[in-house]
């Protein structure tokens, strides 16, 4: 891991990290189903990596409605999580869905 401080002094900043080594450390991939998703509704998702009590990485997104006529599984890969080196203890994986719309709508 590289790291270095900066003082943010107005216009440009530019920081040069130099070299890292990709093969450093680990990624932890995820994936999973939202079941039975409403249709033409939006979902809120929250992916965390915990070690204890503690959060080492959060992702969330807003995943889009889908427009088949029923409720459907939406299958989402991708969800990633970087490890540094030195990580080898159990972690927990977790995570939570709402919806975001309630698909009212409003005639004028």
């Amino acid at each position: 891991m590289l790291e270095r401080q900066i003082k943010p002094e107005g216009g440009v900043v530019y920081c040069d990290l130099g070299k890292l080594c990709p093969e450093a450390g680990q990624i932890i991939d995820c994936s999973l189903v939202l079941a039975g998703v409403l249709p033409e509704r939006r979902v809120a998702l929250a992916a965390e990596l915990m070690d204890g009590d503690t959060c080492l990485g959060a992702r969330l997104f807003t995943i889009p409605p889908h427009h088949e006529p029923a409720a459907a599984d939406l299958r989402l890969t991708g969800l990633r999580f970087y490890l540094p080196e030195g990580i080898d203890r159990p972690l927990t994986l977790r995570s939570d869905a709402h919806y975001i719309d309630r698909n009212e709508r409003c005639l004028l």
